[in-house]
């Protein structure tokens, strides 16, 4: 297992439609930026296509004014300069060309970035409806930690919940997450189930039967988690939880329990299985829960 510090965060970026929902997720970033010490990276993509579409849709030429890409930096430049004034940060604003998530990831492979930063919607200048499917799809094809802002956590989250399969992977998202952020207070979160416990039940399977494998299913958890907190160093500030259910609504359940400011996921688990099992978790997750989601690859 590695056991490598996770990396610094010198340089962030965040991609941005210039809509107002953009606007939470470039406050969050900013403020990240100045917490860290980071540069700042403002990207949007401009998607061709879009205004291909709307130029054969509508008569742009009555209320379409100068070059979309030259409207666009400008906006960019301004939101710049408001942000390194309100906040003293360094920052810039950059412009690609093409569809969103392939352009957003070679960005951040160019810029070596150790965080993007999205929002929750995002519209035609982005040229993705939703830029949370954009998050997903920028995970798949970039191996640098994604957030996911639904709502302004400040720069230091207070609540951070951790979802673990108790893989590597989990491991290195629990480890980021208290490198990064070492003031908030951190819990694990695993969900167990007996497998097949419906058809088992169709089969004719007995309540005590079932309750005993579940209680079989959490003692073997507990073991782990515990083994878990061994190799975390299990810190004061780092809690858990076991509970029996579906892993995403356990997770979803107990943010809104805890009033959570983060949950942290990785992408995927250990095995084959856990891999297409997590990857649905972490979708669920990323659409349904109210607060803010790091996704870790």
């Amino acid at each position: 297992m590695d056991h490598s510090s996770p990396p610094a965060v010198r340089t962030l970026v965040v991609a941005t439609d210039l809509s107002p929902a953009a606007e939470v997720a470039v406050d969050q970033a900013a403020l990240l930026a100045k917490r860290w010490d980071a540069e700042l990276t403002l990207l949007h993509v401009f998607n061709d296509g879009v205004w291909a579409t709307l130029k054969a849709i509508y008569a742009t030429e009555r209320w379409m004014g100068s070059d979309p890409i030259l409207v666009t930096r400008n906006r960019l430049s301004q939101q710049v300069q408001e942000l390194t004034a309100r906040h003293g940060i360094r920052a810039r604003g950059e412009t690609r060309t093409g569809p969103a998530a392939g352009a957003i990831a070679a960005f951040c492979r160019e810029q070596n970035a150790q965080l993007l930063v999205v929002g929750e919607h995002g519209g035609d200048w982005i040229g993705d409806a939703v830029v949370g499917g954009t998050a997903l799809k920028v995970l798949q094809r970039a191996e640098l930690p994604v957030l996911l802002v639904r709502r302004p956590a400040g720069a230091d989250p207070a609540g951070i919940l951790i979802a673990t399969d108790f893989s590597e992977n989990a491991t290195r998202a629990a480890q980021l997450s208290m490198a990064w952020f070492p003031r908030a207070g951190h819990q694990l979160v695993h969900a167990y189930a007996v497998a097949f416990e419906g058809r088992m039940r169709l089969a004719g399977a007995a309540g005590d039967d079932i309750e005993r494998y579940r209680q079989d299913e959490h003692a073997r958890a507990e073991q782990r988690m515990h083994e878990q907190l061994l190799t975390l160093g299990a810190a004061p500030a780092l809690g858990s939880m076991l509970a029996h259910g579906s892993p995403a609504a356990v997770l979803i359940r107990q943010a809104e329990h805890a009033n959570a400011d983060l949950i942290v996921i990785g992408k995927h688990g250990g095995t084959a299985l856990d891999e297409r099992l997590l990857g649905s978790v972490t979708e669920h997750v990323l659409y349904q829960a109210g607060c803010n989601v790091l996704l870790v690859p």
